[in-house]
């Protein structure tokens, strides 16, 4: 392991060869690790983004391939919100290496971890609030060119024999599951993403105080 990678503890323990850390050892050692960290969530949240882009690809040519009426437009209008996702994700992710350096490890590291809290929070709230909106037009469209049938001959399951309009209970139960899904992505991502960081600062607060 190296010394990066050790933690100034454990230096501290081992008596780094029996030689006195300077402060300004300290100093780098400490810019360097915040560089390496904050390299590697970056990473990861790039990986996150681009992983968009096969997804995207693999929901079209999905549609393509069931060849229901309209398929390329369905495809289309399909694949949108993971096209849509990507360019967002491009943009946060570029507003997080345009974070300046220029200032104290300690500040930076605290300057990331809220632009990822702040990134994580707002995508939340936008994956809840965007079902309704993408949601809301195909079933009033299927609505109108379904009409007389019931709820199991337009979702293709037997035994639901319900009007046509019950579709519409399709809406609030998404966006349950979406909130359900999201409260979990957020209380299980966020501390896993910066874990690392928030460690990182603990160390400095000790140090600094």
């Amino acid at each position: 392991m190296s010394i990066v990678e050790k933690s100034i503890e454990s230096i501290w323990i081992n008596g780094f060869a029996n030689k006195a850390l300077s402060l300004p050892k300290v100093n780098t050692l400490y810019n360097q690790k915040s560089i390496n960290i904050v390299d590697k969530t970056i990473l990861e949240f790039k990986w996150e983004v681009f992983i968009l882009i096969p997804i995207t690809a693999l929901v079209f040519a999905f549609n393509i391939w069931l060849d229901n009426d309209n398929a390329f437009f369905w495809g289309l209008i399909s694949s949108a919100p993971s096209l849509f996702w990507f360019v967002l994700g491009s943009a946060q992710l570029k507003s997080l290496t345009k974070l300046d350096y220029q200032s104290s490890s300690y500040e930076y590291l605290v300057s990331i971890r809220a632009k990822l809290i702040s990134i994580r929070k707002f995508n939340k709230r936008l994956a809840i609030t965007t079902v309704p909106i993408l949601l809301l037009p195909l079933l009033v469209y299927t609505y109108y060119n379904q009409a007389g049938k019931t709820l199991g001959e337009i979702v293709g399951v037997e035994g639901l024999n319900y009007p046509t309009s019950s579709i519409f209970w399709l809406l609030p139960v998404a966006v349950i599951v979406v909130l359900a899904i999201a409260e979990l992505h957020f209380r299980v991502t966020v501390p896993k993403t910066t874990a690392a960081i928030d460690q990182l600062i603990e160390d400095i607060e000790v140090l600094i105080e």
